[in-house]
C-alpha cells in the first residue's frame, strides 16, 4: 500500500516486560524508516509501570531518530479519570462527533480527533 506515515501506539501491555520495550520499538522505527515510512510515535494514556518509563522511552527514541512524537498522554491527562476506564488500561469511549463537547470528555474521540490533527500537522510539515 506504500503508506507515507504510520502511527506507532504501543506500550500499555509492555509494562509486564519493560526491559524488551525499547529494543522492540527501535526495530519498528528502523523498519518504518528503512521502508520509506515516517513513524509517528505516540505516548500512551496509562502509567501501569508506575514511573512513566515507557512514555519516557518513547519520547527519547522520537528525539534520537528525529521522528514526530504525539504526546497522547498530555491529550487525555486532563480528562475525567485521565481518559481511562476503571481498569486503568482501556480508554473511555465516546462517539466520533467532534462538535459535541460531551464526547470530547472521553478519550476515544479525543484520540481520533488528535490523530487527525497530528497527521495534518506532520503532513503539512513534510510538504512545506
Amino acid at each position: 500500500h506504500k503508506p507515507s506515515f504510520a502511527f506507532v501506539m504501543l506500550g500499555t501491555n509492555d509494562y509486564l516486560q519493560p526491559a524488551g520495550f525499547e529494543e522492540q520499538l527501535r526495530a519498528i522505527i528502523s523498519y518504518s524508516i528503512n521502508n520509506g515510512v515516517v513513524p509517528i510515535l505516540s505516548t500512551k494514556a496509562d502509567n501501569l509501570e508506575g514511573d512513566h518509563s515507557i512514555n519516557a522511552t518513547i519520547a527519547k527514541l522520537a528525539i534520537e531518530y528525529d521522528v514526530p512524537l504525539w504526546n497522547f498522554w498530555a491529550s487525555v491527562n486532563s480528562l475525567p479519570d485521565q481518559g481511562l476506564q476503571n481498569d486503568k488500561v482501556h480508554l473511555t469511549w465516546g462517539p466520533n462527533q467532534f462538535d459535541d463537547t460531551a464526547n470530547l470528555q472521553k478519550a476515544w474521540p479525543v484520540r481520533n480527533l488528535n490523530a487527525l490533527q497530528v497527521l495534518d500537522t506532520v503532513w503539512r510539515g513534510v510538504n512545506q
